[in-house]
């Protein structure tokens, strides 16, 4: 059989692009949306679109889309179109003030005292000394010794104590920061009980498939159910919609295999994986969960962080 044609850069005057071996995912944002900058985009050798559901409406989002598709329709070779949910997580509430100033922050300084708490009363009253947070099995997940990561590990936590009939975590604050409202929370080593699709998530794969999307980013996979949850929710008429899970934290990694298995394809999530585990271990997760998607054939993403060591 002869070999497959060198691909050509798509950038070369007169000639049309030539086949890719690597993919390039591009996410849009509000500069990047327009049709004649996807269409550079293209060009320049985007070979996935990507919409992070994290943010933007429905519409905002549908208007990307339909962006895409006269990008691709002048483009005149296959651009894939990715959903990215924004998936189950945990956050801090309110900070006291906010509502005076979004941006009011407290000081947390090393080996201070603070308390965490999941009661709904106190979730816009937080304080240096007294914050909520929206994990409800919180108290019951973690225990001494383990840490909390609070704003992409910023600011680390040691829990003392947990009381899970109070709903309270004592902690001690292991290095200073300034902390903002509603931020990001990771628990590094411990197993959570989250629902693998959140209600948005649900409107957002329904949405989807209306919009007949190639691909699902499935965010925050732990196990083979999480993407069994997402095949019932695409159902018969979506089953074509391939489903790429991403691998964000040490549960997920336990998993890699029978995650593997189910899914149509992985994203390595370098940066969530930063704060999961030791840094200098991401490279050798990364590395075993490319080389595990080359052995059976199966696409592999490597993402976020990519220029940092």
């Amino acid at each position: 059989r002869a070999p497959p044609e060198r691909a050509r850069s798509p950038t070369t005057p007169g000639e049309p692009p030539g086949p890719r071996r690597t993919h390039v995912v591009c996410t849009i944002g509000p500069v990047s949306r327009s049709v004649e900058t996807l269409l550079e985009l293209m060009e320049a050798g985007m070979g996935i679109v990507r919409m992070n559901f994290s943010h933007g409406t429905h519409e905002y989002h549908a208007g990307t889309i339909a962006n895409a598709r006269q990008a691709i329709n002048k483009f005149g070779m296959p651009v894939a179109i990715a959903l990215d949910t924004k998936g189950p997580e945990i956050r801090t509430g309110l900070l006291d003030g906010f509502e005076a100033n979004p941006r009011v922050e407290v000081s947390l300084e090393k080996g201070a005292k603070i308390t965490l708490t999941t009661d709904e009363s106190l979730k816009e009253k937080g304080t240096a000394d007294l914050l909520y947070m929206d994990y409800k099995s919180l108290p019951k997940t973690v225990a001494k010794g383990n840490l909390i990561y609070i704003d992409d590990g910023l600011i680390s936590l040691e829990v003392e104590s947990a009381d899970a009939e109070k709903g309270t975590v004592d902690c001690v604050v292991v290095n200073s920061g300034k902390l903002g409202s509603k931020k990001g929370v990771n628990l590094p080593l411990i197993n959570v009980d989250l629902p693998a699709i959140s209600e948005q998530d649900h409107k957002d794969i329904l949405f989807g498939c209306e919009q007949k999307v190639d691909m699902i980013f499935a965010s925050f996979i732990r196990k083979r159910k999480d993407i069994q949850d997402i095949r019932e929710v695409l159902g018969e008429a979506n089953k074509h919609i391939q489903i790429i899970a991403k691998i964000e934290n040490h549960e997920g990694m336990q998993n890699f295999d029978e995650i593997l298995d189910e899914a149509d394809g992985i994203m390595v999530a370098r940066g969530d994986l930063g704060i999961e585990i030791p840094t200098e271990k991401v490279f050798v997760a990364q590395k075993m969960m490319i080389a595990k998607c080359n052995v059976v054939g199966k696409p592999v993403i490597c993402a976020t962080q990519m220029l940092e060591s």
